[in-house]
């Protein structure tokens, strides 16, 4: 029996769980031998056929174990060696948009740069039991996750993970969660005073949800270069895709702008746009197509993201990068100051963005002043 090894405040399938972990490590448990069934293991370990089964399950979802049909249950190729090997999660929703890809490559290839094996955890609204179990259990992760997520068990998973999970893209930093992402604020300058040396003054900004809190930091940001600074002006020049929660943020961005260049966006003076995020770009590209004011010739676009997605869209797309790459290797130095037991004096960092430009912003001819006509009276 091993329940009574344990604290009475840890559950009882977490101990089996952890017994069968340490089995399985330990070598006890061979690549391809059949595991004991459900009732047996809990027989022989003094626990209920429904702890047993539960523990064997989480190792069975975690891929470590294999169920088949009619045969029982298995112990995966690979499984010793990566539960000797230094894991890192990658968390992050199921959702596949172009920030999520870099994510999973460039995480993957740190992780191995440094010895480690990455385990990919993706996250659904009704599905987020590995993540949680996961930061539960204190393994590193790195957690990539839209801001509605962190509202529920998973925001909650994080505080109690004690700074083995870093958030990348928002922050949680003031309830205890290790986070770094991007100074929004400057990524936002960057953009309009790019546009603004290029000539352009009246400059749209293309948004998702203006609600949340990254988008609210990079609103204010903008609002501070509009040349009539008022509520009547951002209302006028900002563009809402409001894409609902795993919906196609292209279409909801092409609708919107669409709209807008029907109505607001046909008074002269808007040349320019900032679009937050690849996926709003790629709509407000084919939006400007359609209403016959192509980028670049009659509206500029700058987008605040960087990918492979803008730098080969047509026309290639000006970007401020947010560097991706900084961020996971900033969010991996927080976790081997963990790791070494060392407590981090700074769990917020800001990653400085960069512009690259390319072939969305095409500079105003300034404006000639008048000179009066020799034959005028």
């Amino acid at each position: 029996m091993i329940a009574a090894k344990s604290p009475s405040t840890r559950q009882k399938h977490e101990i089996v769980r952890e017994y069968l972990t340490e089995s399985l490590r330990s070598g006890e448990f061979e690549v391809g031998r059949r595991l004991p069934a459900d009732k047996e293991l809990a027989a022989r370990l003094g626990v209920s056929y429904m702890t047993a089964r539960k523990a064997v399950n989480e190792l069975v979802e975690a891929s470590f174990l294999e169920r088949r049909i009619g045969d029982g249950t298995y112990v995966r190729a690979g499984t010793q060696q990566r539960l000797l090997t230094t894991t890192l999660n990658l968390i992050c929703t199921a959702y596949e948009g172009t920030t999520t890809r870099a994510f999973l490559q460039l995480g993957g290839v740190a992780a191995q740069q440094r010895g480690w094996r990455s385990h990919v955890i993706r996250i659904h609204s009704d599905h987020e039991q590995g993540a949680l179990r996961a930061l539960r259990n204190g393994e590193l992760s790195l957690v990539l996750a839209d801001e509605e997520s962190l509202k529920g068990p998973l925001g909650k998973a994080m505080r109690g993970a004690n700074g083995r999970a870093i958030l990348l893209g928002w922050r949680l930093d003031e309830n205890g969660v290790p986070s770094v992402l991007a100074d929004d604020a400057q990524a936002v300058h960057l953009a309009v005073e790019h546009l603004q040396a290029a000539g352009h003054r009246d400059i749209a900004l293309l948004c998702n949800h203006p609600q949340s809190r990254n988008e609210r930091v990079q609103i204010a940001a903008w609002s501070e270069h509009l040349t009539r600074s008022s509520a009547t002006e951002s209302e006028r020049l900002l563009i809402v895709g409001n894409t609902p929660r795993f919906e196609c943020a292209s279409r909801f961005a092409y609708e919107a702008t669409r709209h807008w260049l029907g109505t607001v966006g046909r008074a002269d003076g808007v040349t320019a746009l900032i679009s937050i995020g690849d996926e709003l770009a790629i709509g407000a590209l084919a939006a400007c197509r359609d209403a016959r004011r192509n980028v670049p010739d009659a509206m500029s676009l700058v987008n605040l993201n960087n990918s492979a997605a803008m730098e080969f869209s047509h026309p290639r797309v000006t970007c401020v990068d947010i560097n991706l790459e900084a961020h996971i290797e900033a969010a991996l130095e927080m976790l081997g100051e963990i790791a070494r037991g060392e407590t981090s004096a700074t769990p917020l960092r800001l990653i400085q963005p960069c512009l690259i430009e390319r072939e969305s912003v095409r500079p105003l001819a300034p404006t000639q002043p008048q000179v009066p006509s020799l034959l005028s009276p």
